[in-house]
């Protein structure tokens, strides 16, 4: 569920254009669970760490679906850590695993970080390919960090658009919403005409939904 801010006051940080989430939100895109994220984020060790919580922004979010995304593919949770911290020195971000660095630098970044190289230790493919693979659906800014995700085909994350809300891709209508309407006995195919979408995109919102 995305959550609701109000403009920016002079003690706390702004959210505009960063995207606004809380804890289950995170988890429906990150695929976990809410526990699983708050573990993930609190404690003496972090896997990554939230500067603005209780609220979570796009690129906590895109750092923790990477982290997901590692740990699934049996990457340790301390070379996890080891990585961030490396990373974020040298590239001098909070948020190293939303930087396009991890998808084109490769070997050379993480020379320095052992089995990093080869994540697979099964005969999978080398870091740089094997994270290229799953980073492909990322789309960077000019600061080199993520700026739009898109998890499956004709949807988008945009924090400029809807604050984030999993969105039709290049639309501002919210799969959600969508979903909401055939759920209440709209036809598919009277909302595609109604929003100005075709029927295909109207599927994409109700297949996102539904594995989300």
């Amino acid at each position: 569920m995305i959550i609701a801010t109000s403009k920016q006051t002079k003690k706390g940080p702004s959210f505009l254009g960063r995207g606004i989430y809380d804890v289950v939100e995170v988890a429906r895109l990150v695929g976990r669970d809410p526990e699983t994220i708050q573990r993930w984020t609190s404690g003496q060790a972090p896997l990554h760490l939230v500067e603005t919580m209780p609220v979570y922004v796009f690129l906590d979010v895109i750092s923790l679906w990477v982290v997901s995304e590692l740990l699934k593919k049996n990457v340790a949770k301390s070379e996890i850590r080891s990585g961030a911290e490396y990373l974020g020195t040298h590239l001098k971000t909070a948020y190293p695993y939303a930087h396009k660095a991890l998808a084109t630098a490769g070997a050379a970044v993480f020379s320095e970080l052992g089995d990093w190289v080869d994540v697979g230790k099964r005969g999978q493919l080398p870091f740089k390919e094997a994270i290229k693979e799953y980073l492909s659906p990322l789309q960077y800014g000019r600061d080199g960090l993520a700026a739009i995700w898109r998890p499956m085909q004709g949807v988008w994350v945009n924090p400029g658009v809807q604050a984030g809300a999993p969105c039709i891709d290049g639309t501002r209508i919210p799969t959600e919403t969508l979903a909401a309407l055939v759920a209440a006995n709209e036809d598919p195919e009277d909302l595609a005409a109604d929003f100005g979408l075709d029927l295909g995109q109207v599927n994409a919102a109700l297949e996102f939904e539904q594995a989300a």
